[in-house]
């Protein structure tokens, strides 16, 4: 099917495709479709978490509609190969993506971009990982706690659960609230970063390094630094306890992380862009505990990260998952992610 406004506005029937992001797209959009629109680009603000354009296209009849289109958070953006400066106000631009699911709505979330000079920009599932793998001139260690460190980049499920059950094993207070939850009010949407295990589904890059018993684990994502210590004592993490008192110790071939003390959390057992939350936020209780264990590939090339989740307040039972990650290339930079709260808060009034 196609519609014609001003320059082409198209939907089409595609195939599902990951995207994770601050919030849950799927709430707002439809991935099975995909739109395209042509137009002027009026204006560009490039944030994290999110970015927003406007592109206005001329209509058949010489009206101009005016297309939202939200996209990516920085650091997404620089991987795609762009800068805030590509984005050239006055110029025509071509934009990708998922449609609204308020039919007649002209909003898209912008995954590709072509600009006026033909240059093309294109979003893939696994955009943090780099195709082709790592060069010859990568140092890889594969013994020792050296094995360890490194930059990482998480594998998005390119084909995710679409409105699916949450597997964590909810009692009724679990369910109670995952029923209650409401996609316009959630802590993301007031840059309140994600909690564990929800962090280690983020398609950031994550940072490990250890500094004689200090092990440092930062988060692209929100700028999140964990330091916890290697010799089993405890550490407060943050002064919020949003990610509680850690301590860490060697175990054979594994890093152990134990973790206690949380304040209660709106999205401490999962966030509605993960696939334990697949659409809603579930909060934890002060009795959650969250044990991660680390592991590394022979190769030295996949970091698994593997995590127990304890609750008694909203489980039933122990819950088990894991994550795994890629090694980046020496060098890969993390980008500074500075939560722009009207950015965030915009989700809402554009998703809307």
């Amino acid at each position: 099917m196609k519609i014609k406004i001003g320059v082409l506005v198209c939907i089409l029937f595609t195939a599902p495709i990951g995207v994770n992001a601050h919030h849950s797209f799927r709430v707002h959009y439809i991935p099975e479709q995909h739109a395209s629109v042509s137009g002027i680009l009026t204006s560009a603000r490039i944030r994290s978490p999110h970015s927003f354009l406007t592109v206005d296209v001329e209509g058949e009849n010489g009206e101009i509609v005016s297309w939202d289109i939200e996209t990516h958070a920085v650091p997404m953006i620089k991987r795609m190969g762009m800068e805030a400066d590509d984005f050239k106000i006055g110029e025509e631009i071509t934009v990708g993506g998922f449609p609204s699911r308020i039919e007649g709505k002209a909003l898209i979330l912008g995954l590709d971009f072509t600009m006026a000079d033909g240059t093309s920009y294109s979003w893939r599932p696994n955009t943090l990982v780099p195709e082709g793998g790592l060069s010859e001139a990568d140092s890889v260690v594969t013994t020792g706690l050296d094995r360890f460190q490194g930059t990482w980049g998480y594998e998005v499920d390119p084909n995710p659960h679409i409105n699916a059950e949450s597997p964590l094993p909810l009692n009724q207070a679990g369910l109670d609230a995952r029923e209650a939850f409401d996609p316009l009010d959630t802590s993301a949407l007031r840059c309140i970063p994600p909690h564990l295990p929800s962090l280690l589904y983020v398609p950031y890059l994550y940072d490990i390094q250890i500094v004689g018993e200090e092990l440092r684990l930062q988060h692209e994502y929100f700028e999140i630094l964990r330091t916890v210590r290697l010799d089993g004592q405890a550490t407060q993490v943050d002064s919020a306890n949003m990610y509680g008192t850690a301590m860490a110790r060697v175990e054979e071939d594994a890093i152990v992380i134990e973790s206690t003390g949380f304040s209660n959390l709106a999205a401490g057992l999962a966030s509605d862009f993960d696939q334990n939350g697949v659409g809603t936020d579930i909060p934890s209780s002060d009795q959650k505990k969250i044990t991660e264990r680390y592991t590394v590939s022979e190769d030295g090339l996949a970091l698994t990260a593997e995590y127990t989740i304890e609750d008694p307040v909203f489980l039933t039972e122990t819950y088990t998952n894991s994550t795994v990650w890629k090694r980046l290339a020496d060098g890969t930079e993390l980008v500074p992610f500075d939560c722009d709260s009207d950015m965030a808060a915009q989700s809402t009034s554009q998703g809307g």
